[in-house]
């Protein structure tokens, strides 16, 4: 996927004439794959395994193995999506454009809670030390169990 600037896409569409034109003029800069899809691309290319991303992601092997299968049409929830992400060690625009492709919010700097999972993330902090950081916080932390 090319990248194009949200603010610039969305100007485009404004001034498009037809839905179809800009569909086609933009085609290579829309999200053109499933979050499974995108997630099954970044472990071939980090050459990791299930087992290593559900040991950093504190998720047992099924639970990832049920969300990276092609035949299971369930997503993970925003939560679960951003253990998955940080056990796979993905950097902050990975991160955030799964949370795009899941059409969930991506993180968001205003929010406190979001401030704390995005500082981790730049910081290649474990999931451990960004739960103990939104705990210290008084926040929830991720995927508690």
């Amino acid at each position: 996927m090319k990248q194009k600037d949200t603010d610039k896409l969305l100007e485009l569409l404004r001034k498009s004439g037809s839905i179809d034109s800009y569909l086609k003029e933009n085609a290579d800069f829309l999200l053109d794959c499933t979050l499974k899809e995108y997630l099954n691309a970044l472990i071939q290319n980090k050459k990791l395994t299930v087992a290593q991303i559900s040991r950093d992601a504190d998720l047992s092997d099924r639970y990832c193995y049920q969300f990276l299968s092609p035949s299971n049409p369930r997503n993970p929830s925003r939560e679960v999506l951003l253990c998955l992400c940080i056990g796979m060690h993905m950097n902050l625009d990975e991160t955030q454009t799964a949370l795009k492709i899941a059409k969930y919010a991506p993180l968001y700097p205003k929010d406190e809670r979001d401030s704390i999972i995005l500082f981790g993330i730049e910081k290649k902090q474990s999931l451990v030390e960004i739960n103990t950081a939104l705990y210290d916080h008084g926040f929830k932390c991720l995927c508690e169990k």
